[in-house]
């Protein structure tokens, strides 16, 4: 009976492949869940900014 066995590049390349994937997965993980926390931020600012709108729009008014 044969020895079947991957020759040690073949194994080396795939385990370079898994590390990869994995490591891209990791990154886009992180990248998600750090613009999910910024949406709050996001979103504080854009209502400053249409109130400022509102208020600076009726003191035009005013005048």
């Amino acid at each position: 009976m044969k020895n079947r066995c991957l020759p040690t590049c073949l194994i080396l390349r795939n385990v370079g492949i898994v590390l990869t994937l994995v490591a891209g997965s990791v990154l886009l993980a992180a990248d998600i869940h750090a613009s999910a926390n910024q949406q709050p931020q996001k979103t504080a600012a854009l209502k400053q900014i249409f109130v400022y709108q509102i208020l600076l729009s009726a003191e035009q008014n005013q005048e």
